[in-house]
């Protein structure tokens, strides 16, 4: 019931469209209930031949409680019997034309209001996850929130609609209930009898519906996750020949989601007919009863008629109300579902009084910085100052925390200890849009969008202009192959990039960091999956974007920062085990001088005879000095 309220204030900004909506049905109810009693007028004349005597009218059962409408009736239309007939006739089929107009009225608005929901809600959802933080996704799988954001909300349509119907069905309820009251309180009670009978059923089976739709969208949501999956790594599935292995574990899947919805089937199939059977029971008291009091002469055969309508009528939206029940406990869980993840919040935010990051001049310093996931600590400890301008290389075993180094410069997570400065200004008290301006980030897998070349480059700059763009690629070393390109800048590139080569993708990456010409440069393993070839064109590029910039430099490959003014070497063990030129580390750093010596193929003697060559050349420069 929770979720169905939020559900609800979603559309507080349409209310006055719910008050148009409400105004339709309650006029609807009206018009709906209006053809009662003229109808007992119609049957009434009937029964006493055409006569057009107002004393006779409302006679037999229900007293004067309908004279004022036979008064009106004959005032209108005379007495004489057949314009009285006929224009009985006309205001039934004015009543229903009108009843037809509402109806229209009411479908539409309904389906406007609970699609703009819909749309609304998929919008704050998406504007939402976009907020996370890179933890939280990080943490989550992606048909998990894929499901959460476009099944549970399109369900959420569905939640609307039915709540919108439970705002229609009262007025026609209400003003049908009014008239069979006037024309018989005491049959009218006796038909009510079945209705606190429906309570138990209806409560036992929408608890079951609810039950099995929430086990039926979590595995919607599972099977979500291993389309994706099996999509992405399309190339894998078929170069391990698993297409067999993959279809039957998503069949699994698929059988699991089949039988829990055909289990919440069963319980909403069930509901309508149990529900309809015990509402019945006072229906058929009813059709007795007022049989045998038409007998006796205790009430008029139009009156009774007229009741019999009423009370079918008003069983119409009982039932479909009941239906709607079944259904509510079906597309709830979907609520529960969407607001689950619109409550979910931002570990990394803006503190109340954050203020905008200051442009690097002068050192960015972690000071006893540690870093736990859940899962034991990265490093603990951490000290490290960086000069602006400087080039610094980070270097280690695989997993050992480097590229963390990274996300925490960019604030993707938070210290669980320590703290990182900026020119003495802590990260935790900037805006995140201040600080991140100041980092353009290459990775080892460049991310390209679904979109042209251009719009590639320009997502560095938006609002870049052409010749811009046209520079940044140039400055990359990409611009002649992209105007190779069929449409040239204008060449959609495919998701993720894949009619373009691992080299263009990666300088088109390149070309997009250029672009945002900002002064700190985060380079996380930007070749390593490179061949050598490429390698050197992108590292060339590399080194014409960290010019008088702050560069961090993760790699794999020693030979890439081997230029830098330092290097960061972590130990196996977590931490950072030294920091200075590549010269020094192979003498001082045994991390440093075992990786050196791994890749670059020098066996102990060769690395000695290096370090003898370095220090000759170091003594000539003092020398010359």
């Amino acid at each position: 019931m929770r979720y169905f309220l939020r559900a609800l204030r979603l559309m507080r900004p349409y209310v006055w469209l719910l008050g148009v909506y409400v105004v339709c049905t309650i006029f609807a109810g009206v018009v709906n209930a209006a053809p009662v009693a003229v109808g007992k007028a119609f049957l009434e004349h009937l029964q006493r031949g055409g006569s057009g005597d107002v004393g006779l009218l409302g006679a037999m059962g229900t007293g004067d409680r309908f004279r004022w409408v036979d008064e009106w009736l004959v005032a209108w239309f005379g007495t004489d019997p057949y314009v009285f007939l006929y224009g009985i006739c006309a205001i039934i089929v004015l009543c229903v034309a009108l009843k037809g107009l509402c109806d229209f009225l009411i479908s539409f608005l309904a389906a406007w209001i609970s699609q703009r929901m819909q749309v609304d809600a998929v919008e704050r959802l998406m504007n939402h996850v976009l907020a996370l933080d890179i933890g939280f996704h990080d943490r989550r799988k992606m048909g998990d929130l894929v499901s959460r954001m476009v099944g549970d909300t399109t369900c959420l349509k569905v939640t609307a609609k039915l709540a919108l119907e439970f705002i229609e069905k009262p007025p026609q309820i209400v003003f049908l209930v009014v008239m069979a009251l006037l024309l018989n309180w005491k049959l009218f009670l006796i038909g009510a009898v079945g209705l606190p009978l429906v309570v138990g059923p209806l409560l036992t089976f929408t608890r079951r519906i609810y039950k099995h739709a929430l086990r039926a969208r979590v595995q919607a949501a599972d099977m979500s996750q291993d389309m994706l999956q099996d999509l992405a790594g399309m190339r894998t599935v078929h170069a391990y020949e698993a297409v067999k292995a993959e279809g039957e574990n998503f069949n699994r899947l698929a059988e699991k989601f089949f039988k829990s919805s055909m289990r919440m089937a069963r319980n909403r199939a069930l509901l309508k007919p149990i529900s309809e059977l015990l509402m019945m029971t006072g229906g058929i008291a009813v059709f007795a009863v007022g049989s045998t009091w038409v007998l006796k002469g205790e009430m008029s055969l139009a009156a009774f008629g007229a009741f019999l309508a009423a009370l079918s009528m008003c069983y119409n939206p009982l039932r479909g109300m009941l239906s709607s029940f079944g259904e509510l406990a079906e597309f709830v869980p979907s609520a529960e579902r969407a607001f689950e993840l619109l409550d979910t919040k931002p570990r990394i935010v803006d503190a109340p009084d954050a203020i905008d990051c200051p442009v690097l001049r002068k050192e960015i310093v972690f000071e006893k910085v540690a870093l736990d996931y859940g899962r034991g600590p990265v490093f603990r400890d951490l000290d490290l100052r960086i000069a602006a301008g400087e080039r610094i290389g980070i270097v280690g075993r695989t997993g050992i925390g480097k590229s963390t180094l990274l996300s925490l410069l960019l604030r993707f997570y938070d210290p669980t200890e320590g703290r990182i400065l900026l020119d003495g200004v802590d990260l935790r008290t900037v805006k995140l849009a201040t600080l991140r301006r100041q980092m353009a980030l290459v990775t080892q897998e460049p991310f390209l969008f679904h979109t042209s070349i251009e719009e590639n480059i320009r997502y560095g700059k938006p609002g870049a202009t052409t010749d811009e763009i046209v520079a940044a690629a140039k400055a990359a070393a990409v611009h002649d192959e992209i105007v190779q390109q069929p449409d040239g800048y204008k060449t959609i590139v495919g998701e993720r990039g894949v009619t373009l080569s691992g080299g263009q993708r990666q300088r088109i990456s390149v070309a997009r960091a250029i672009l945002r010409n900002a002064p700190i440069l985060l380079l996380d393993e930007a070749t390593s999956a490179l061949d050598s070839s490429v390698e050197q064109q992108v590292q060339d590029a590399l080194e014409r974007l960290s010019e008088g910039r702050t560069t961090l430099v993760v790699a794999h490959r020693l030979g890439t920062v081997r230029t830098a003014d330092r290097i960061v070497v972590f130990s196996d063990e977590g931490g950072i085990e030294a920091v200075a030129p590549h010269g020094e580390l192979l003498e001082t750093s045994a991390t440093y001088r075992r990786l050196w010596e791994r890749q670059s193929g020098q066996g102990a003697e060769s690395v000695a005879a290096e370090h003898e060559t370095r220090r000759d050349g170091e003594r000539l420069r003092r020398t010359a000095e």
